[in-house]
């Protein structure tokens, strides 16, 4: 009997040992929900991409002119807007050689723009807005991405200009987005 026993022992064990080992390999399955969400704003991304110089890549550079000479540079924005935009521009200030006191006169230093077709552009030589009155580089543009606008700066040094090194820090460049 003690056989019997022993021996029903290591048949319940094996048993026992097999339910286990089987019970660890079966699979269990485990589930969680998320819900993904955004609200998405009115907005967009602005840059200067090219037309500058200077250690801090700020600079509009005419260099060396001489009285009576006509020259353009080319500023380049990069815009892209989820939404109706437009951009201006403001200076702080005419050109003026801050030694002498002498500066050029506003309407020497006009802007124009344009780029592809959709928004509408400044065709027509204007002068860059004083202070807290902007003038308008794009009037109208709609959804974009990565929209290059040129803002081609035109310089006419009137033939009687005194000599000196002008600046006219700063223009101010700035991206609006009014809405989907």
């Amino acid at each position: 009997m003690r056989f019997r026993f022993i021996g029903a022992l290591v048949v319940v064990s094996i048993v026992g040992i097999v339910s286990l080992v089987g019970a660890a390999g079966a699979q269990s399955e485990y589930t969680a929900q998320v819900i993904p969400k955004v609200n998405v704003v009115t907005g967009g991304t602005f840059s200067i991409v090219g037309g500058t110089t200077g250690p801090t890549n700020n600079w509009i550079d005419f260099e060396n002119l001489g009285p009576g000479t006509v020259q353009t540079k080319t500023l380049t924005l990069g815009v892209t807007a989820n939404g109706a935009w437009q951009v201006t521009v403001t200076k702080s200030r005419d050109l003026k050689d801050d030694t002498t006191g002498s500066s050029i006169a506003s309407t020497s230093f006009t802007f124009t723009s344009n780029g592809p077709v959709g928004p509408t552009y400044r065709a027509s030589a204007t002068e860059f807005g004083p202070g807290a009155i902007p003038a308008s580089v794009v009037t109208s543009g709609s959804a974009v991405v990565g929209c290059n606008v040129s803002v081609v700066y035109k310089l006419d040094v009137p033939s009687s200009q005194p000599p000196g090194y002008y600046t006219a820090p700063y223009h101010t460049y700035t991206l609006i987005v009014t809405g989907l």
